[in-house]
Formats: structure tokens, C-alpha cells, sequence
């Protein structure tokens, strides 16, 4: 298995603190976003490479970052050539970028590089084993009034996906959408179909992420999420950051 760490945004809603800085290399308690990601996915044995996704702009901080730092495992930095907020085309391009560069055939996990959370990676993992199927990581909010700041699934009783919403104002589901995937490795032709019929037809945006994938896919097959809590936070905004640095 492959991670694919997407970190390829400009984090405009965090302006100044991402205006000369990524987001994923701020420093929360001493230390840059990222590295708490790759911290974890050291852990997790399935997984022997990791791939980060950088836009143009900020390509050569995650490059210094990079070579100031020993890991187990290997990492490549991916260059999607985007400079500014105007040329950025999203997450799911990202990720088939770094597909088509490493020629990248197997599972993938895939993150977001602004989530911190307390998900152990090695579990979620053994759910989609068990589950021989596309899954993403959801998480249980406590206060029902907060759906509405989420993407929301809801699951069947063998936690497989039976409808999704966007910030919806009221929901039967306490499940968040993360940021946190693992896409089955037959499953990365119908991204690439996905991703390529979206282009054709103008549809696909900066703000497309892989939940929008996930969306088009449970309608046709089988996939499934899993269900953690503990911590999660969402850097969107400069109170998060704050809250949290």
C-alpha cells in the first residue's frame, strides 16, 4: 500500500500565517502538520512508501523540510506546477498525478495534509481488509448542530455507505467525512474515469475532493466507512489554527 499526503492548496482562509508558508508546515506544539502525519503512517507496516503533494509555490519548503529529516520510509515530493489559486485544479488531480509519475497501482491511503487526528491508522486498515472495499475514515460528532459544518454519511448496520450529504442542517448520521481514504486498487481506473469525466464536462474544481468520488461510487458498488472518535480538527480557518497551535 501507497499514502498519497495532499497538501497542494494555498490556505487562503489563513492568510497572512499561508500567504509565504503551506499549511501543512505550520507548527502545531513545535512541530509542522505533516510531520504528525508521517509520524503515524511510520507505524503502519502495509504501508513502504509515502508521496506528498506540494503545489509549485511551496514546492521547495517541503523540499528544505524534507532534507532536514530522516524517515524509515520512502518519500517523494510530487510538483503539481500550480503558482497561485487561480490554476490549482484539486485534490483528485493531485492524487492522479502522483499515480501516473510513480506508476502507482496498489491500495492507496490518502490524506489530507490540514487534519490532525487520533485515528490509528493500523485499524482503519484492517477494516478494509475485512471489508475488501473502498472505505474512508468518518468521525462522531457529539453535538448534532455541527453537521452542518460537514460533509455526512450515513451507514447501514455492516457500516456501509447508504447516503451521503453536504453540511446538511439536520441529519439522522453523527458521521463526518475526514479527509482520511483508502482507495482499492481496482478501484483507481473509475477514479481515473471519474476524474476525467468531470474534466470533459466542467464540473471538476479546486473544492472537488475525493468525497465527491466517493459520492458518484456507493451508488454503483459497495463502499464503506469507518467509524472513529477521540480527536479531529480540520485547519480550515485561522480560530482553528489558534485553538489548536
Amino acid at each position: 500500500m501507497k499514502c498519497i499526503i495532499v497538501c497542494a492548496g494555498y490556505a487562503t482562509r489563513l492568510y497572512p500565517l499561508t500567504e509565504d508558508q503551506p499549511k501543512a508546515l505550520l507548527h502545531v506544539k513545535g512541530k509542522p502538520i505533516v510531520e504528525y502525519l508521517v509520524d503515524k503512517i511510520r507505524q503502519v507496516k502495509d504501508i513502504d512508501s509515502i508521496y506528498i503533494i506540494s503545489n509549485n509555490k511551496f514546492y521547495m519548503k517541503f523540499a528544505w523540510w524534507l532534507s532536514s529529516k530522516k524517515f524509515p520510509k520512502s518519500i517523494d515530493l510530487v510538483d503539481t506546477g500550480s503558482i497561485n489559486i487561480e490554476d490549482q485544479l484539486g485534490p483528485i488531480h493531485d492524487c492522479m498525478m502522483a499515480l501516473d509519475q510513480f506508476n502507482i497501482k496498489e491500495d492507496i491511503l490518502v490524506l489530507y495534509g490540514d487534519n490532525l487526528f487520533s485515528l490509528d491508522i493500523n485499524r482503519f486498515i484492517e477494516f478494509f481488509k475485512e471489508k475488501k472495499a473502498t472505505c474512508l475514515a468518518c468521525y462522531k460528532i457529539d453535538n448534532p448542530a455541527d453537521t452542518k459544518k460537514f460533509g455526512i454519511v450515513t451507514v447501514d448496520e455492516n457500516k456501509k455507505i447508504t447516503k451521503t450529504e453536504e453540511k446538511p442542517e439536520k441529519s439522522d448520521s453523527n458521521l463526518a467525512v475526514t479527509g482520511i481514504y483508502i482507495i482499492k486498487k481496482e478501484d483507481l481506473p473509475k477514479l481515473r474515469a471519474f476524474y476525467q469525466k468531470s474534466e470533459e464536462e466542467k464540473k471538476l474544481s479546486p473544492g472537488w475532493g475525493l468525497t465527491y468520488f466517493i459520492q458518484d461510487l456507493y451508488k454503483k458498488q459497495d463502499v464503506y466507512a469507518f467509524p472513529f472518535s477521540g480527536e479531529w480538527v480540520d485547519i480550515g480557518s485561522k480560530e482553528d489554527y489558534e485553538r489548536i497551535k
